[in-house]
């Protein structure tokens, strides 16, 4: 379990106990820090999923306020799995001749790292990272593309690999020897604008799926990646509670 996670989860935990009851404020950063012994980038982290989910809204100049408490006993189970909180797996489906996956146009290139990117790999803003781009495939449809920004001083000279491998990760671990750890992902809908419609072979203003990751290993921070995908011929399953066996097709 990542760092920003195992404080989110203690922060959940006091909101279950009334710590902090709704419409009262966090203690501020360097009072939390000191509370769950970690550091700020890990607070802000945590503070933004519990904002993400509803549960405090952090105001500027004025502190982050408690909106609501989670829920204080097992009687609220299925409201829990409603709200993704006991997912099992979460896996792309319908894709045509998935046998017949393969990526194309890998191209690497090393952008200076944005605010974002920074955030997530811990490093300074403008640090030079590397830039996977990579389009995926079922035989001649083009399914998804995908976006890897990697930290250069965990992986040098990554660029001199281009298109010897289309799935990152084992090629990782075989090549620089790392462990990986787990990741986190955001999911949200876009439009597909100009560039997405050439890419995927879509309209602009189609609706695509788009995810961002930031994965972990043993060395820190091991990538993070955004992902845009078309949701006219795939789907996203997520499974919550215990696994139900279900037809694709319906």
């Amino acid at each position: 379990m990542l760092a920003y996670q195992k404080t989110y989860n203690q922060i959940l935990q006091d909101l279950r106990s009334g710590v902090y009851p709704v419409n009262s404020l966090l203690p501020p950063e360097p009072k939390l820090e000191r509370i769950y012994g970690v550091s700020r980038t890990t607070v802000r982290r945590a503070i933004a999923q519990l904002a993400d989910e509803g549960y405090v809204n952090v105001r500027q100049g004025h502190g982050t306020v408690v909106l609501k408490n989670v829920y204080p006993d097992d009687s609220f189970a299925y409201s829990r799995l409603h709200h993704f909180e006991n997912i099992l797996s979460v896996r792309h489906t319908s894709i045509p001749d998935p046998q017949h996956m393969t990526a194309r146009g890998m191209y690497v290139d090393t952008p200076e790292a944005d605010a974002k990117i920074a955030e997530a790999l811990e490093i300074e803003v403008g640090t030079p990272v590397f830039r996977l781009q990579r389009i995926f495939y079922s035989r001649d449809i083009p399914l998804m593309y995908l976006f890897n920004y990697l930290r250069k001083d965990f992986f040098p000279e990554l660029d001199q690999y281009t298109n010897e491998f289309w799935d990152l990760y084992p090629f990782l671990v075989k090549k620089f020897g790392i462990q990986y750890k787990g990741c986190v992902e955001f999911i949200s809908a876009t439009a597909a604008d100009l560039v997405d419609s050439q890419i995927l072979h879509v309209d602009p203003g189609t609706p695509l799926l788009k995810t961002r990751r930031i994965a972990q290993c043993d060395r820190g921070p091991l990538e993070y990646a955004i992902l845009h995908v078309r949701t006219d011929i795939t789907e996203l399953c997520i499974t919550m509670g215990e696994s139900i066996p279900l037809d694709p097709s319906n």
